[in-house]
């Protein structure tokens, strides 16, 4: 999965264009974007993250579950799926 560039046109917060960039590192070492792994290497707080996801959610970014699983993989979505609002 090679991270998209358009990420920064959606002009998204810190957290959750860093939160993409992160989760698109983790698919392309071959490893499942879960919450809990993320969290190994997410440098903020709780909070921060539980943000990134929901702004990531509301561009049509990821898709997850609703209520978002820890054990379960965040799922990127093409460019021509993401939303500004």
């Amino acid at each position: 999965m090679q991270m998209d560039r358009a990420i920064f046109d959606l002009n998204l917060n810190v957290e959750a264009t860093s939160l993409y960039i992160l989760t698109c590192a983790l698919l392309d070492q071959g490893e499942s974007p879960t919450l809990e792994r993320i969290r190994l290497q997410w440098n903020g707080n709780d909070q921060d993250l539980s943000t990134a996801v929901q702004e990531l959610l509301k561009h049509n970014v990821v898709t997850a579950s609703e209520p978002i699983r820890q054990d379960e993989p965040l799922k990127l979505n093409p460019r021509s799926q993401w939303s500004r609002n």
